[in-house]
């Protein structure tokens, strides 16, 4: 028997060696977008079947030409996580 942590740090190690999830491109609608003081930026992307919290860091977010907009359809880049603390997908 595991705990949960254990269980989330399995799967968090899991998704952080897979190659496909490492280096990945998802397209999606923006909704939720909010940039924090830190400058770090979090929003949700969504289809009509299935949602993910994002989290775009400060320095990824400066070098944008503008910030994403709610109900604006996105091509992003990036890598699947797990936030251990909540158990969440992002």
């Amino acid at each position: 028997m595991i705990t949960v942590s254990q269980l989330i740090t399995t799967v968090k190690n899991l998704l952080e060696v897979d190659s496909d999830l490492t280096d990945v491109w998802v397209e999606g609608e923006v909704s939720n977008f909010k940039q924090a003081a830190s400058g770090h930026c979090y929003f949700t992307l969504k289809d009509s079947r299935a949602v993910v919290p994002c989290v775009m860091w400060r320095n990824d977010a400066l070098r944008l030409r503008r910030l994403p907009v709610d109900g604006e359809q996105v091509a992003i880049h990036g890598y699947i996580s797990l936030y251990e603390p909540q158990g969440k997908l992002q």
